[in-house]
C-alpha cells in the first residue's frame, strides 16, 4: 500500500508542478499566447484548484459514507486524475492558434486533478492509523522528488522532442497516477492497531 501511495503521488506531483514551473514558458514559448493573455490563463487553473479541493473534500467523504471507504476514495481518486490528464492531453494536441481553448483545456485540467487531493491525503490516515504523519511525510516526499524529476527534465524534453510531447508526457503521468490510485485499498492497514 505504502509503495502504490508514494508511486501514485510521485506521478501525480508531475502535473501539479507542470503547472507551477512550466506552464508560463509553455504558453509564451509553446504556444505563442501574448502576455496580456496568458496572465489570465496562468491564474486560471489556480483560482479552479481554490474550489476543487474543497469540493474534492466533500465528494470523497460523501462517497466513502455511500459506497464505503475504498469505492469512495478510489473514485474520488482516480477518476478526477483520469480526465485531468484527457484535458491536458487535448490541450497538447490543440492545433496552433487555438488559444483560448487551450487555456480553458490547461485550466480544467488542474482544477479536475485538485478534485484527487483530499482523497490522497484521507488515504494516508486511512491506511496507516497512528502513523498518518509518517505516511503522509513520505507520500509529500515522494511528490517534491516528483516534482524535482519535471522541473528538472521538463528543458531537455522540450529541447529534444518538443512542447507537444512534452505535454503529452505529462498527461501519461496523471494517466498512471490514477491507474496506481485504483490498486489502493484504504481499508488495509499498513500497520496493525494496537
Amino acid at each position: 500500500q505504502l509503495w502504490l501511495i508514494l508511486a501514485m503521488y510521485w506521478c501525480y506531483v508531475w502535473g501539479s508542478w507542470f503547472y507551477f514551473s512550466w506552464m508560463p514558458t509553455y504558453l509564451r514559448e509553446g504556444r505563442s499566447f501574448p502576455e496580456t493573455n496568458a496572465k489570465w490563463f496562468i491564474a486560471l487553473p489556480f483560482a479552479l484548484g481554490i474550489f476543487s479541493n474543497v469540493i474534492g473534500g466533500f465528494l470523497s467523504d460523501k462517497f466513502s459514507r455511500k459506497f464505503g471507504v475504498k469505492t469512495g476514495r478510489r473514485c474520488m481518486g482516480s477518476i478526477p486524475l483520469a480526465i485531468a490528464a484527457i484535458l491536458l492531453g487535448s490541450a497538447a494536441l490543440m492545433p496552433q492558434g487555438w488559444n483560448l481553448t487551450v487555456g480553458i483545456l490547461l485550466g480544467l485540467s488542474f482544477g479536475v486533478m485538485d478534485l484527487m487531493l483530499p482523497s490522497a491525503w484521507a488515504v494516508c490516515m486511512d491506511v496507516s492509523g497512528q502513523h498518518a504523519a509518517v505516511v503522509s511525510g513520505a507520500m509529500n516526499a515522494a511528490g517534491s522528488f516528483g516534482g524535482f524529476s519535471l522541473a528538472m527534465s521538463f528543458g531537455y524534453i522540450v529541447k529534444y522532442t518538443g512542447f507537444m510531447q512534452a505535454v503529452l508526457l505529462i498527461a501519461f503521468m496523471l494517466l498512471m497516477a490514477s491507474v496506481l490510485f485504483t490498486q489502493i485499498n484504504p481499508e488495509k492497514q499498513l500497520v496493525p492497531e494496537e
